[in-house]
């Protein structure tokens, strides 16, 4: 395994997008961006821990317990920090099942089908008159999730405080790629303390889910409001902070 990159390949490579793969199945288990020894970082921190941290932690600790060592892979060099965000992300898009414990940057400009890229972008805005706590599910988004699925991936679990709101949220809307996807009126809320004791079976696992011990997560209990069912579709992208990474955002309260 190479120890450390020299520094003259690093002052070449600026800053770079890289894969690691699993020489076993050929496949990119890891896409990442950096300078310097960004890419041989991961293997270190493997090598130190004695237990498995995460899973990409856990995927090189198997591979090298196999005799093997990580492929790692220089995708694309010489670029500056904003485009290798970008070439990432893509990257991230382009390699599904990877053990990346973030998302790419701007998510939103993600893949998706040209259909939902149009959808997305000649959606008219919506006109948001109530007080409401605009909550995007990014990940746990699909076109195929059922009304329930939907509910519950929107509801919970939130690192939020809606009480403090003046006036507090009377409803919750579902966003997804800039879209309001369902409209809820709030009926309540709930405090979760214990994870994975509280986890929703329903929501996705990617291993990504992890809490603070002791860290307090609200979740709203509510119904579908039939009477705003016109902002399904309506686009909330000018709500948004371009690249803001709170999946919470407050209107008129």
């Amino acid at each position: 395994m190479i120890d450390e990159i020299p520094q003259a390949a690093v002052e070449a490579l600026e800053f770079y997008v890289y894969r690691l793969v699993d020489p076993r199945n050929g496949k990119t288990f890891y896409v990442g961006k950096g300078s310097g020894q960004r890419a041989l970082q991961h293997l270190r921190a493997a090598l130190r821990d004695a237990v498995p941290s995460d899973p990409l932690d856990d995927c090189i600790q198997k591979i090298l317990a196999s005799g093997n060592e990580v492929t790692v892979i220089i995708h694309r060099h010489g670029m500056d920090e904003p485009t290798a965000l970008a070439v990432e992300a893509a990257l991230i898009d382009a390699y599904p099942g990877l053990t990346n414990l973030v998302d790419g940057h701007r998510v939103e400009f993600g893949a998706a089908p040209l259909p939902e890229i149009i959808e997305r972008y000649a959606a008219r805005p919506a006109e948001i008159r109530v007080p409401a706590i605009l909550i995007r599910i990014e990940r746990e988004w699909h076109p195929s999730l059922k009304a329930e699925q939907l509910y519950e991936r929107t509801r919970r679990y939130w690192a939020c405080t809606p009480e403090r709101r003046t006036p507090p949220p009377t409803h919750a809307m579902s966003v997804a790629r800039g879209l309001i996807r369902e409209v809820y009126r709030i009926t309540g809320w709930e405090k979760y303390r214990d994870w994975p004791a509280d986890r929703d079976p329903s929501r996705l696992s990617t291993g990504r889910d992890k809490w603070k011990p002791g860290q307090l997560r609200r979740g709203f209990v509510g119904e579908v409001d039939a009477g705003l069912s016109h902002l399904r579709g309506c686009s909330v992208r000018y709500l948004m902070k371009p690249g803001a990474q709170n999946p919470i955002t407050y209107v008129n309260c």
